[in-house]
């Protein structure tokens, strides 16, 4: 199979985890700082763990690994005798500037909420050793407000998706100018698509978007195909982008060295993917036209599309906790989970077991009739059950295919629902992964070097190695035996600073005295 020379490149990042950006850089000429010392350490570049092993830290720099005895001289030394060391964890779908199932129609006391959840979102993306987070829809003031956080975890960002003049993002904005949200927004020149008044085209071509994207600091471009099939009645006209078009904007990106993204949950999605020769699909394929919500099995036809999507250099991030998200709604036991105190403020787990509740009647009302047979809470919940288990069964079929997976959580995914707190999302989509049958060594690799590889990162993060950046976990469980290891951190280092997990915790900053 023969691939343009860019996509070849990414698919060759993808499988051998080679950089695409420049070497890290050299290494200082000074004494540790750090050194972290009797541990296993675990690192994707690896054939086996090594035992008995330390590291060596300079400013936000690994300069050095071995095993056995170590001189420390001045340096901070971390016993971590009996512990896991791994690479910092990423993140490669977020997206920041949402609080999971806060409305302001839900609540007098929105403002507060959402500032409250707002200041604990980095540290709990943390708390789960999340030390890269990738959003792939950004904004300025989102970014600014987040990087201004005292701690948090390094951030990349597509810049702003990239939405047609005529497509379903502008027409969620319900009929005001799509240059208002959307200034690099896309004009699809092969389907005669819309120019809006006054605009100049020559600024809305693949080449012009893509450098708009570059201008905002993105590094990478996420672009949608997004049918709308969900919308109650039939969603009015919208256009989907050509062939064409989005082919001329994998081609601009690839030339920037920028991987590119489609948001496609359906098969003629991703059959789009295939023909277009984007990068990754930021979902998989859970919408099955021509068959029902509960269908068990995919059509012959959707399963082939899933097959050569498995076996194509396209990368997939499953992200199971989008539709788990819905699923919330009508599993009580969510709400219940102890970790929510330590990833979301008190008054906010009160407002999602409260005011947030009438979600549940105003989903069943919207979309009640399209799912389930029965019109109560129950019927919906056992229909969720079932298509969550059906996509978990396609997400196997595609894994034993060898399809490449991205980790990536979509939090906090809009929409209904409010199982997408930061951090635990991430937790709960590791499980989904391990429940789904992916193996505990491929969820590691896609958390580091496969997402580092994918974004163009991996001369930076994505294992521990001398000369790159100092993110580092200590856990007192090995991750490739047990998921749950990933709930016992004792401490993150996130470029050479060493952090007590639980200093992390919601919990802490609602301490008295804080």
């Amino acid at each position: 199979m023969t691939h343009p020379p860019a996509l070849s490149r990414f698919a060759a990042a993808l499988i051998l985890g080679i950089a695409l950006t420049q070497p890290a850089c050299s290494l200082p000429e000074s004494d540790a700082d750090l050194i972290i010392q009797h541990a296993t350490l675990l690192s994707p570049e690896r054939a086996a763990p090594l035992e008995n092993a330390w590291v060596k830290v300079s400013g936000d720099r690994i300069i050095g690994i071995g095993t056995g005895p170590v001189e420390s001289g001045d340096a901070r030394v971390v016993d971590a005798e009996g512990a896991y060391l791994t690479p910092g964890l990423i993140d490669s779908h977020v997206h920041l500037y949402h609080a999971t199932g806060l409305r302001a129609r839900y609540t007098d006391d929105y403002a507060s909420l959402y500032q409250g959840y707002m200041e604990q979102q980095p540290r709990s993306f943390l708390f789960y050793g999340f030390t890269t987070v990738i959003e792939l829809n950004a904004d300025a003031e989102t970014n600014a407000r987040f990087e201004a956080a005292p701690l948090h975890p390094h951030l990349v960002h597509c810049g702003q998706g990239i939405a047609l003049s005529d497509g379903f993002m502008a027409l969620e904005l319900e009929g005001a100018p799509v240059g208002d949200a959307y200034p690099g927004y896309l004009i699809d020149s092969y389907a005669n698509g819309l120019v809006p008044e006054g605009a100049n085209p020559a600024a809305h071509t693949p080449e012009a978007v893509v450098e708009s994207v570059i201008r905002q600091g993105g590094q990478c471009i996420k672009l949608y195909y997004e049918e709308a099939l969900w919308w109650p009645g039939g969603a009015p006209d919208f256009r989907l982008p050509s062939v064409g078009i989005i082919r001329d904007v994998v081609q601009a990106a690839h030339a920037a060295n920028l991987p590119v993204l489609l948001h496609a949950t359906t098969p003629a999605g991703h059959e789009f993917a295939l023909e277009t020769g984007v990068d990754i699909l930021a979902h998989g394929m859970w919408e099955w036209t021509g068959q029902t919500f509960t269908d068990p099995r995919p059509s012959a036809e959707i399963a082939d599309i899933a097959r050569r999507v498995a076996l194509s250099d396209i990368a997939v991030q499953p992200t199971f906790q989008t539709i788990r998200n819905t699923a919330s709604l009508f599993d009580t036991s969510v709400l219940e989970a102890p970790r929510w105190a330590d990833v979301v403020p008190a008054a906010y787990l009160d407002y999602l077991r409260g005011d947030a509740q009438v979600q549940r009647e105003n989903f069943l009302t919207m979309f009640g009739d399209m799912i389930a047979e029965g019109s109560d809470a129950e019927d919906m919940g056992a229909a969720q059950s079932a298509f969550l288990e059906r996509y978990k069964n396609l997400i196997w079929e595609m894994y034993v295919e060898h399809a490449r997976f991205l980790f990536g959580s979509d939090t906090a995914v809009g929409g209904f629902g409010w199982a997408s707190p930061p951090g635990l999302a991430g937790y709960w989509e590791m499980q989904n992964w391990v429940d789904a049958g992916i193996s505990l060594p491929t969820l590691f690799r896609s958390m580091t070097i496969d997402n580092a590889a994918a974004f163009g990162l991996a001369g930076e993060i994505g294992s521990i190695e001398p000369g790159k950046r100092a993110d580092i976990l200590i856990l007192r469980a090995n991750p490739l035996v047990d998921v749950t290891a990933y709930d016992q951190i004792e401490l993150v280092v996130l470029a050479g600073e060493v952090i007590e997990r639980s200093s992390l915790s919601a919990r802490q900053m609602e301490a008295p005295g804080r």
